[in-house]
């Protein structure tokens, strides 16, 4: 059993695990499996070492837990201060989003009217006989995606929120393959699928005798 008290050394421990496991992990740099002896042999070599792998696991744990708890303590001291600024920034974010959409909904509904203005001129002017030419430059200046302030800047960016209401209206070109219909599709004994590469593997398990 290792010592893993609070106040023993983890490079102690792991020197131990490594002493007791030094067989073991010497017949792992090559392992060979050609025959039915070796097979044997490989076969027990994967329960050492899956037994040896969870034996220092647990003595890894033991050692850490005590970091663990002191580490939990920490965060739910801090937890308090943080939800409020969390929350804070969550808030301020929104209120500063609802202002900019505003302004960018004005901005586009003043190009709108503007456009609709120099549309009518043109027209009338074509009416008229008259040949003018259009504005040069925007109608209405675009808003700066960054604002500069005292600390600093912040950048506005569009993006979009993006919900699926009904799949089944979604074009097919923009549909993901499905890999757990595939999968039961390969395990119902079909594996020839148009544009599926299906490999055979094996996967081991292992157990050390009494059920650990």
């Amino acid at each position: 059993m290792i010592n893993t008290a609070e106040n023993y050394n983890p490079q102690t421990a792991i020197e131990e695990l490594e002493t007791q496991q030094e067989t073991l992990l010497r017949w792992l740099d090559d392992p060979q499996v050609t025959n039915d002896t070796e097979q044997k042999q490989a076969e027990d070599l994967l329960i050492s070492a899956r037994f040896a792998l969870r034996q220092a696991d647990e003595a890894r744990k033991e050692l850490t837990h005590p970091l663990d708890e002191s580490k939990k303590r920490i965060i739910e001291l801090f937890r308090p201060y943080v939800t409020k600024l969390t929350n804070g920034i969550d808030t301020l974010h929104m209120a500063l989003h609802n202002y900019h959409a505003d302004k960018v909904a004005a901005a586009q509904a003043d190009r709108l009217t503007a456009l609709t203005q120099e549309a009518s001129r043109l027209a009338a002017a074509k009416e008229n006989g008259e040949i003018i030419q259009p504005l040069a430059r925007p109608l209405v200046p675009e808003l700066p995606k960054t604002s500069r302030t005292h600390l600093g800047r912040v950048t506005y960016r569009e993006d979009y929120d993006i919900q699926i209401v009904d799949p089944n209206l979604v074009p097919r070109d923009l549909c993901e393959p499905s890999m757990p219909k595939i999968r039961a599709r390969v395990k119902s004994g079909i594996t020839d699928i148009a544009g599926v590469l299906v490999s055979r593997k094996f996967t081991t398990s292992a157990s050390l005798q009494g059920g650990k």
